[in-house]
Parts: structure tokens; C-alpha cells; sequence
């Protein structure tokens, strides 16, 4: 997939072409439909299947004070297209200058002389333009103007929810990890390097990794059964995880500690993958190191029995964004 960081890098002329638009934050079920239909009619019309998505989020530079944490950072997004398998991306650099394009100017010199687009697939609820006055039926009559078709796609709906960013965020800081994945076709997941800890877990023998991590928002606090993924072997193995400070020993940073059922090795230093599968419990303060130790076995307990419910491998896709190669932790 060939990536663009501005429409000045766009070839001019460019290969004509199809596009879906968005922040697309997470590639949800709904993002991954509409790249499903680009990708679909731009081989049936022989076309290049292309995304045009924003760095940063619009809502960081509209609305700063209520910019919602993202569920992928920027490179995460990147790789995730690639997997999807579109000719290109072009993630357009969006400041107030670009905010204040007109609708009008938008589809002339952004859609139809910088992408050269010939069909354009967006969903229901899309607005572009500004002061976002442009709807998705404006876009359609602004393509007849300027020479392109537009597909306007139902919001999708799973299981009677609408799919969107924003609920898989709620189910999140709810703690509600199972519902998330629902939307999201694909456990949530973080990546990061495991980094030295206080050492008390290996204490109350259930030694647990700990994870630095750039991601913007984490679960919900309490334990979890996990996915746990390590640098280099995307076969994945079972874990119980918290997210919390750690209370029984005095409130701390909100941290993410994961227990590897099997011996995973050495991990300090390690990238690593946490996939979250279903909430357990809730963080809560016991009298006691041995009263926590008691409990922790009580969820490694669970996990067991999460384990052997869902059977087969546990496997790193790809439409999760996140690779294990790298040192460098995403923010």
C-alpha cells in the first residue's frame, strides 16, 4: 500500500480512483464494510481502492478540550489499512486551514482534482466541509457537479447496536471488553514493552509482566482474561490481566500487570500485545498479601475455564494494527 501524507504528494495526474473518508479510529465493523465496498468496486471497475483519513483527529484541533482518547494510534491506523489490502491511504494533515475548506471546495480540489476519484463510499452520518454544513446527500450532488459518483452506506448494526467509535469507547470504560469486540469484529488491544516493577507479584508466586504502553485508553479497572502476544511469535498465549493501582499495596499509577498462564520466558524489554477477552471482576483492595494471593488463583481459575470454552489458537490478525518488530512504543 503506498502511503501519502499530504494531497501535494498525490500524483498528478493521479490513477483514478475509489475512496471511503474518516477518521476511522478503531476499524470497526462499520469502517471495515466500507472499505470492503471500495475495495470491491474499484476491481470490479478496475480502479485503485484508496482511504482518505485525517492526522490528527479533527476533534483534537474542533475541539480540543473534548477530543474522545483514541482506540489506535496513527501507525496502528497505517498498518491496519495495509492489512485490509487498499492500493493507497492518504492521511491528509488536518489543521484549520483544511477545517475551513467550503463543502464546495472540498469535492473540487480535494476529491475530484487532488484523488481524481470516481466513486466515493461514505456512510450515513458523514459531514464534511465547514463548519461540518456538508451532509452526505450534499456530497452526492456536489459528485454530479464534479464528475464522481457517491455511495451513501447505512450505519451498520450489530445485534441491535449501531456501530460506532464512540460506543466501542463506552463498552471500554465500562469495562464491557466482550461488547467492544462485538463492534470491532476482533478483541481490543494495546501494545508495549514490558518494563521492571516492584517485583510483588513473583512474591505472591504469580509473577506478572508489566506493560509501558502509548495507548490512549485502557479498560475499565479490574482483571481480565487476556490474549498476551510477544515480540516475533504471533502465536499467542492465555493471560490474567489487571488494570488498576494496585490498592492492597497502596494507591499507585494506573498500570496494566499481566499473568502469563504458560511460562512465556524471558520478557524485560519485550514488545508485546494484550488482547482483552472478558472482564472477571473489578479492582478492589484486600486486607492482605495472601488474601490477593488467594483471589489472583481464583482468576487464573476462571481463565482456565475462559480458555477451554474458547478453544483453538490464539492468534495475532493483522486488522488489529499492532506488530511486534519494533522497538519503539506508538503513542
Amino acid at each position: 500500500m503506498r502511503l501519502y501524507e499530504s494531497l501535494e504528494d498525490l500524483p498528478s495526474p493521479g490513477d483514478p480512483c475509489v475512496v471511503t473518508i474518516g477518521s476511522f479510529d478503531g476499524l470497526h465493523r462499520g469502517h471495515q464494510l466500507l472499505i470492503e465496498k471500495v475495495r470491491s468496486y474499484a476491481k470490479e471497475a478496475g480502479l485503485e481502492s484508496a482511504v482518505l483519513t485525517f492526522r490528527p483527529h479533527p476533534a483534537k484541533v474542533l475541539a480540543p478540550l473534548y477530543s474522545p482518547p483514541l482506540l489506535m494510534s496513527p501507525g496502528q491506523k497505517v498498518r491496519a489499512l495495509e492489512f485490509l489490502g487498499l492500493d493507497f491511504t492518504l492521511v491528509q494533515r488536518f489543521d484549520r486551514k483544511f477545517a475551513d475548506l467550503p463543502a464546495e471546495d472540498f469535492s473540487r480540489r480535494v476529491l475530484a482534482g487532488g484523488l481524481f476519484v470516481r466513486r466515493v463510499v461514505i456512510g450515513d452520518d458523514f459531514t464534511f466541509g465547514r463548519d461540518r454544513r456538508g451532509a452526505a446527500e450534499d456530497l452526492r450532488d456536489l459528485g454530479r457537479q464534479h464528475g464522481y459518483e457517491v455511495e451513501i452506506v447505512p450505519r451498520l448494526s450489530v445485534e441491535g447496536m449501531l456501530v460506532s467509535s464512540t460506543r466501542v469507547r463506552s463498552f471500554l470504560l465500562q469495562g464491557k471488553v466482550r461488547g467492544a469486540a462485538l463492534l470491532l469484529g476482533r478483541p481490543y488491544r494495546i501494545e508495549g514493552e514490558v518494563v521492571a516493577g516492584q517485583g510483588r507479584g513473583r512474591k505472591l508466586g504469580f509473577p506478572t509482566a508489566n506493560i509501558k504502553t502509548g495507548a490512549e485508553i485502557l479498560p475499565a479497572r479490574g482483571v481480565y482474561v487476556c490474549h498476551f502476544h510477544v515480540q516475533g511469535n504471533p502465536q499467542g498465549l492465555w493471560a490474567v490481566c489487571n488494570v488498576g493501582h494496585n490498592p492492597t499495596f497502596g494507591h499507585q499509577d494506573l498500570g496494566l500487570e499481566v499473568h502469563v498462564l504458560s511460562p512465556p520466558g524471558e520478557l524485560l524489554g519485550r514488545r508485546v500485545a494484550v488482547g482483552f477477552i472478558q472482564r472477571l471482576r473489578a479492582e478492589i483492595r484486600f486486607e492482605s498479601p495472601e488474601a490477593l494471593a488467594e483471589q489472583i488463583q481464583k482468576d487464573i481459575d476462571a481463565a482456565v475455564l475462559v480458555k477451554d470454552q474458547q478453544k483453538g489458537e490464539v492468534e495475532l490478525d493483522g486488522i488489529g494494527g499492532i506488530v511486534l518488530d519494533s522497538g519503539v512504543v506508538s503513542h
